[in-house]
């Protein structure tokens, strides 16, 4: 794998990180770029993907006869309404 790519400068990488990374990349038989451009590939699939609503993993559910006003009987012992 082979990109015609440009020189970039990164400040503020952990030292200890980098060369831990840089091992797996040698050991992979990757170039430093290639690494790079994969985790970077990587990081944005992972942080743009949309991830699903709290809301879209609660199921309705019937509590059967009786259970009609619940809610508004717990807003008005919680709230006195």
């Amino acid at each position: 794998m082979f990109y015609m790519g440009m020189q970039v400068t990164i400040r503020d990488v952990d030292p200890k990180v980098f060369q831990e990374f840089k091992a797996d990349a040698i050991r992979k038989g990757l170039t430093l770029g290639v690494a790079v451009t994969l985790a970077m590939k990587k990081f944005r699939e992972e942080f743009t993907k949309k991830r699903p609503l709290f809301t879209a993993l609660l199921k309705p559910f019937d509590g059967g006869k009786g259970s009609e006003h619940v809610s508004e009987e717990a807003d008005a012992i919680m709230y006195g309404e």
